[in-house]
């Protein structure tokens, strides 16, 4: 897609942007993943944006490309991830682009952040761990899809996906935790205190601590789509902003039109918005919105 392509494309009203994941890289620096797509995903445009200190006049845009990326993670040595719909993976490493086909079934998701490697999942319990140059495949336990994966140092790995579906990675396969659910979980956290939240469909808020599952009260019966931990407090993601964990109960704590993503390192916690990216220091809020002025730019 050429400049003038791309203008027409950008600025179209029928164009729709989203952000979708923004990746924590180290000095304070982010990677950003946003995507414009007509209403079927047929014309797509994905951009990536390295920024430092989420401050636009030092944003630069790092990949801008036709093909559908899905999601976007960074591994402890600053190296890139990228999921395109829906089986292949790119990957920076300092120098260039690679693009490889690691799966016939689609893929829907990959984090990096573990030191043992990066990992994919996705549809019929499908998953794989980045080895040296070499996607391995990692024993499937079931057919049910994995939504999401995510992990601590102390604490393991896990996938959450259909039919209740949680799964711990042991070794190069997964242990279940029996919830005796069929919800739809769309995201999970493991909390530096070892405890679990997975949050789904219907209003399901879920946390488990010493095999114990707590149901955490919703404000409302809507698709909830990520949650995170940060600074001792648990985030909520759903259609219409973020929420934040009191007890039992989640209150409305931001309004970012969706809160679809949330990442953490330490310092802020990321929340991937509609057009826009936020930044949370536990006090205050920036963001980072994508327009087009001249070229595809950050405000």
């Amino acid at each position: 897609m050429d400049k003038e392509d791309l203008e027409g494309f950008a600025t179209d009203p029928d164009t729709d942007i989203e952000c979708l994941q923004v990746a924590p890289l180290s000095d304070g620096k982010t990677a950003i993943l946003f995507l414009l797509s007509d209403a079927d995903y047929v014309t797509t445009v994905s951009a990536i944006f390295i920024v430092e200190n989420f401050d636009p006049r030092k944003a630069r845009g790092f990949l801008i490309t036709s093909e559908w990326l899905m999601a976007l993670s960074a591994s402890p040595s600053g190296e890139l991830f990228a999921l395109e719909a829906t089986t292949w993976i790119w990957r920076y490493a300092g120098a260039n682009w690679t693009r490889d086909k690691v799966s016939q079934q689609s893929l829907r998701q990959v984090w990096a952040e573990d030191t043992g490697g990066p990992i994919t999942v996705g549809t019929d319990g499908v998953a794989y761990r980045l080895a040296g140059q070499q996607w391995q495949a990692i024993t499937p336990l079931a057919s049910n899809e994995y939504l999401d994966v995510h992990g601590h140092p102390k604490h393991g790995i896990y996938a959450c996906g259909e039919m209740g579906t949680i799964h711990q990675l042991v070794g190069t396969g997964w242990r279940p935790l029996e919830l005796h659910r069929h919800d739809r979980l769309r995201g999970i956290d493991v909390a530096p205190d070892g405890k679990i939240r997975v949050a789904g469909d219907d209003g399901v808020c879920l946390r488990i601590a010493n095999d114990e599952m707590i149901e955490i009260a919703a404000a409302a019966d809507m698709t909830y789509l990520s949650v995170r931990s940060f600074k001792g407090e648990a985030y909520w993601g759903d259609e219409a902003g973020l929420n934040i964990e009191t007890a039992n109960a989640l209150q409305h704590f931001k309004d970012t039109g969706i809160a679809s993503d949330l990442r953490t390192d330490g310092d802020f916690l990321y929340v991937a918005g509609i057009d826009t990216a936020w930044r949370f220091d536990g006090r205050k809020w920036k963001t980072l919105t994508l327009v087009y002025d001249d070229g595809l730019r950050l405000i």
